[in-house]
C-alpha cells in the first residue's frame, strides 16, 4: 500500500511539474528560428566590427561613420557616443515577444575621441 502511494505520489508531481512548466514552453517556428539566428549573426558582426573599427584613439569622424554604416542612430551624451535600434529576433521562453534591441556605447572625450573598449547589448524585450 505504501509502495502505491509513492509512486502516486511521483506521477502527480512529475504531472504537477509538466503542467506548471508548460507556460513557459514556447513553439518556435522555422522563420522564427531563422530571425532569431539573424539576430545573434549581427549582435556577433556589431561586436566584432566595434572592436575593429572603434578602438581607443578613434576620431569623432569615424565614430560617426561607424554608426551610420551599422543604421545605429547616434547620439553624445555626457561622454558617450551610443545609440540603439530595435528589431525582432526569435525571442526564449519567458519572453512575451519576439521584440529586441541592440545597443551600442563607448565612451568618448571631449572631442568625441574614443577613450574605452565599445560595449555592445543585445537584449529581448517583454521578458519576465
Amino acid at each position: 500500500m505504501v509502495r502505491k502511494l509513492a509512486g502516486a505520489s511521483v506521477v502527480l508531481f512529475l504531472a504537477f511539474v509538466l503542467v506548471s512548466c508548460f507556460p513557459f514552453y514556447r513553439y518556435q517556428s522555422a522563420a522564427c528560428k531563422q530571425r532569431g539566428a539573424a539576430y545573434d549573426a549581427r549582435v556577433e558582426k556589431l561586436k566584432r566590427d566595434a572592436r575593429e573599427k572603434l578602438s581607443i584613439g578613434t576620431k569623432r569622424d569615424a565614430v560617426v561613420r561607424f554608426f551610420a554604416e551599422q543604421g545605429i542612430p547616434l547620439a553624445f551624451v555626457r561622454g558617450e557616443a551610443s545609440g540603439t535600434i530595435y528589431t525582432t529576433g526569435c525571442a526564449p521562453a519567458g519572453c512575451g515577444s519576439d521584440d529586441a534591441f541592440i545597443g551600442l556605447r563607448a565612451k568618448v572625450d571631449n572631442s568625441g575621441t574614443v577613450v574605452s573598449e565599445p560595449v555592445v547589448g543585445a537584449f529581448y524585450t517583454n521578458c519576465l
